[in-house]
This record gives structure tokens, C-alpha cells and sequence, in this order.
């Protein structure tokens, strides 16, 4: 995946997350505004925030049911190593 789609890997975690923008800035710690920066592609996540987006992939939201299953974390590992440039 390329930057340009990092913006989309975060939307789609957070829709299949269940949760609002603001649940979603809440849950990594950053302000709602952020986040929809990062979804509409005007920003992306520093590398602080990338570990919260994957920790938050890998537990899923604490609201949801459990038996739900949670794909989430690899499109989002993907995205986010795709995403960090490249020394």
C-alpha cells in the first residue's frame, strides 16, 4: 500500500471497529479533528500514533461483541509500514 491509501486502511479499521471518529480519537488518544484529517488524507499518523492504530486493531473496541471477529490489523500493519518512509 502506498501513503495515499493509509487514509482509507484507517477509516475502514475503524468501521469495521464499530466506532465513531470520536470513539476512534478517544481510543488512540488524539483529537477527533485528527482523525478525520488522517481519513480525508490532509494528514497521516506520527509513528506514536501508528502504534496506538495497532494496538487498537489488535484488541478491537472494548464495546464490542467478542465473538465478532476482527480483521482489522493487518490491513492496518500493512498500511502503516507502507506509509513510513523509507531510510
Amino acid at each position: 500500500m502506498t501513503d495515499e491509501n493509509v487514509h482509507r486502511s484507517i477509516r475502514e479499521l475503524r468501521i469495521r471497529l464499530g466506532m465513531t471518529q470520536e470513539e476512534f480519537a478517544h481510543a488512540v488518544a488524539v483529537t477527533f479533528s485528527t482523525v478525520n484529517r488522517w481519513e480525508n488524507g490532509h494528514a497521516k499518523p506520527s509513528k506514536l500514533a501508528r502504534r496506538a492504530i495497532e494496538a487498537l486493531a489488535r484488541r478491537g473496541n472494548p464495546r464490542r461483541e467478542p465473538s465478532v471477529p476482527l480483521n482489522g490489523d493487518r490491513l492496518v500493519t500493512e498500511a502503516m509500514v507502507a506509509a513510513e518512509p523509507h531510510q
